[in-house]
C-alpha cells in the first residue's frame, strides 16, 4: 500500500525522533500521548537513515542526539538543515555547557539532557517552535501529497445491523468514487472479520500498532494490507479477543490521528458496545454513520444512541442517519423512522440478502462483483454524500442535498 506523508496542517508539529537505543522512540511516543500538539511520523537509529528519512517525510521537528554511532549528530543536523529548515532539538546525556553551546551555534532551536520528563519534553518542544512556521510543502513527485484526513466512523447500537458490511463496501466505494487513499480499520476488537468478507488472510493486525509503541510510516506499511480486488488498505482486528481489554483511550486516538496522517479516509468498523476504545473513535470521527434497521430494537437503541452521545459530549452534527435492510414487509417505513427521530436518513440501503450472503461466503464484496445491482448503486451514492458532508463548508449542505442532513431540533 502506497503511503505518503503529509505537510504540517498548522496545528500539529510532525516529529522525526533520531537516536540509536530505538526504545527513545517509543519513551518520546509515550510521553506525547496526551497531547495533540506533536505527532511522532518517523523514526532514525543512525545519521545516515536521518538524512534519508529527513528527506523522505520533511518532518516540522527533529529530536536528534548528539551521539550516534556512525555520525556526530550536530554535522547531522547542519546537513539537514543546509537542505531543509527544519526546527532542530538536540538531545544527550551530558549535560555540560559546551554541548550547550555547540548545538545553539549550529542552529539547534532546543537541547535536552536525557532521561527527561512529558513536561519537560514539551516544554522544550514548545520554546523551539515558537514563532518556527514549517515551510510549505512544495516537493514535486509522489513523496507529498495533501490529504484529506477524514475518520468516518460506521456504528450500530444494537449488534447484527451489518456495520462490518456496510463499512467494507463503504470503504472500496469511497475510494472508487474519489480515487483517494482509504483505509478500513476493523475496531470491532473482540469480534472482528472485516478480514474474512475481503478474504484477506493475515496475522497483521491493530494490535501490532498498539503494541509497537512508536508508529511511524514503516510499521504502518508492514500492518495495513492492499486488498487485491481494490485499491484500499485493511487493518484488521486483533487475533486474540482478549487484547481488546488493552486498547485504552489514548492508545486508540494515537492509532487513529497516525492513520489519519497517512491516508485520505480512514473509515473505522467498530463494535457495538460502549467501550473506551469505541467511544474513541466516535470521539475523532469527522463524520458518524449511526446504523439502524426497520426493526423496533434497533430503532430503539438508536434513540438511545443520541441521548447517550450528548451526555459523553459526542456532537450530534457530526452524526448521520443511515437505514441498511430497507424492505416493505417489515412493516415499518422509513419516514416514519425519521419523524420518530426527527432526523432524515443520509442514505436507505435496500434489502438484498441473498447477494450479501453470497458475496461475504466468496469474500467479494458486492460494490466489486455487482455494481450495477440496487445494493450497490446505494452504497455508491453514499459514498458520494459521505464525501460531500465531508468536504462542503459549514451550512453549505442544505443547498447541496435539499436538507437530507440532520433536522433542526
Amino acid at each position: 500500500m502506497g503511503l505518503q506523508p503529509e505537510g504540517s496542517r498548522g496545528d500539529v508539529f510532525r516529529l522525526l525522533v533520531v537516536d540509536d537505543i530505538p526504545e527513545t522512540a517509543a519513551n518520546v511516543q509515550k510521553l506525547l500521548q496526551i497531547q495533540r500538539k506533536y505527532r511522532v511520523v518517523g523514526t532514525a537509529t543512525s545519521g545516515r537513515e536521518a538524512l534519508q528519512k529527513a528527506e523522505q517525510l520533511r518532518p516540522d521537528v527533529i529530536l536528534l542526539d548528539i551521539n550516534l554511532q556512525d555520525m556526530d549528530g550536530l554535522q547531522v543536523a547542519e546537513r539537514i538543515m543546509r537542505q531543509w529548515p527544519t526546527c532542530i532539538v538536540m538531545m544527550s546525556v551530558q549535560a555540560e555547557p559546551e554541548y550547550f553551546s555547540q548545538a545553539m551555534a549550529i542552529g539547534a532551536r532546543g537541547y535536552l539532557v536525557k532521561p527527561f520528563t512529558s513536561e519537560r519534553l514539551v516544554r522544550t518542544l514548545d520554546m523551539a517552535t515558537d514563532n518556527f512556521l514549517p515551510p510549505p510543502v512544495t516537493v514535486a513527485g509522489p513523496a507529498v501529497r495533501a490529504g484529506l484526513r477524514k475518520i468516518v466512523a460506521v456504528y450500530s447500537p444494537k449488534g447484527g445491523a451489518g456495520t462490518s458490511v456496510l463499512a467494507a463496501n463503504l470503504a472500496i466505494a469511497i475510494q472508487q468514487a474519489t480515487q483517494k487513499s482509504v483505509v478500513l480499520v476493523d475496531a470491532n476488537l473482540q469480534n472482528g472479520d472485516t478480514h474474512v468478507l475481503l478474504n484477506i488472510n493475515t496475522n497483521a493486525s491493530i494490535d501490532d500498532l498498539r503494541e509497537a509503541g512508536a508508529l511511524d510510516q514503516e510499521i504502518i506499511n508492514s500492518t495495513v494490507i492492499r486488498h487485491a480486488d481494490s485499491e484500499i488498505g485493511l487493518l484488521r482486528a486483533p487475533l486474540a479477543p482478549e487484547s481488546a481489554e488493552m486498547f485504552t483511550s489514548d492508545t486508540m486516538r494515537a492509532i487513529l490521528v497516525e492513520l489519519r496522517d497517512h491516508f485520505d479516509y480512514v473509515v473505522v468498523d467498530t463494535g457495538s458496545s460502549f467501550s473506551e476504545a469505541t467511544l474513541t473513535v466516535l470521539e475523532e470521527a469527522d463524520i458518524i454513520l449511526g446504523i439502524t434497521t426497520l426493526e423496533v430494537t434497533s430503532i430503539h437503541r438508536i434513540a438511545n444512541f443520541f441521548q447517550i452521545a450528548e451526555r459523553v459530549g459526542i456532537e450530534h452534527s457530526k452524526i448521520r442517519l443511515l437505514c441498511n435492510r430497507v424492505e416493505q414487509y417489515y412493516g415499518i417505513k422509513p419516514n416514519q423512522v425519521e419523524s420518530q427521530l426527527r432526523r432524515r436518513f443520509l442514505a436507505q440501503i435496500p434489502e438484498d440478502e441473498r447477494l450479501v450472503v453470497a458475496s461475504t461466503n466468496r469474500g467479494v464484496p458486492f460494490i466489486v462483483s455487482q455494481r450495477g445491482a440496487p445494493i450497490s448503486r446505494s452504497i455508491q451514492e453514499l459514498a458520494k454524500r459521505v464525501h460531500e458532508v465531508l468536504t462542503t463548508p459549514p451550512g453549505g449542505e442544505s443547498q447541496k442535498r435539499g436538507g437530507w442532513g440532520l433536522f433542526n431540533s
